[in-house]
């Protein structure tokens, strides 16, 4: 398995460090790795071969080897086992009383369930679209995308703005979610 590291990773680090204390940097590394855990676990159950890692601003990114012919069920149990094994661990930390580390699990949930393409949740919404839209208007599935992509993002920045929410790293990763929707073929 290659294993990669984006120049954006060290950069979110320092900027979470920056603005985060050192117990939820920790707390949202631990979300991370459980996260990305759950899809390896999920990819050696389903007897697929990993076959890269990439860390990023955006996470940890698991390919799997031919997701490109593998049937959209198996790619969906890849894709959602990391936000069902973070809402999983969200209650679980709720239940004990550990606050901290159930909001860093349900917020990598909810994040990941985003319909952006470089989230488990707008990979699989966007594999559904190829599947449907594909054989008569190639162009389709991406506008959709990037239409709900740009709405979930704008929503969100509007409830941020309307709560008075000031939260300098939830800021970055939206914006960064509207740059890689955008700037990506």
């Amino acid at each position: 398995m290659t294993i990669a590291v984006d120049f954006t990773a060290p950069a979110l680090l320092a900027l979470l460090l920056l603005v985060l204390p050192p117990h939820a940097v920790m707390q949202t590394a631990a979300a991370g790795l459980v996260h990305e855990a759950a899809h390896l676990i999920a990819i050696a159950a389903l007897r697929r071969k990993p076959l890269s890692l990439r860390i990023s601003a955006a996470g940890l990114q698991l390919t799997a080897a031919g997701t490109a012919v593998m049937p959209l069920r198996t790619f969906a149990a890849i894709l959602l086992a990391g936000p069902i094994a973070n809402l999983l661990c969200a209650g679980g930390f709720l239940v004990s009383g550990m606050h901290g580390a159930a909001a860093a699990h349900l917020s990598l949930c909810l994040f990941n369930l985003l319909p952006c393409r470089s989230t488990d949740g707008g990979t699989l919404l966007y594999a559904a679209l190829e599947q449907r839209f594909l054989p008569h208007s190639p162009e389709l599935p991406r506008r959709i995308l990037r239409l709900l992509c740009t709405a979930a993002v704008a929503l969100i920045a509007l409830r941020m703005y309307r709560t008075g929410l000031h939260n300098l790293s939830l800021v970055a990763m939206l914006v960064y979610l509207l740059l890689a929707e955008y700037l990506t073929d």
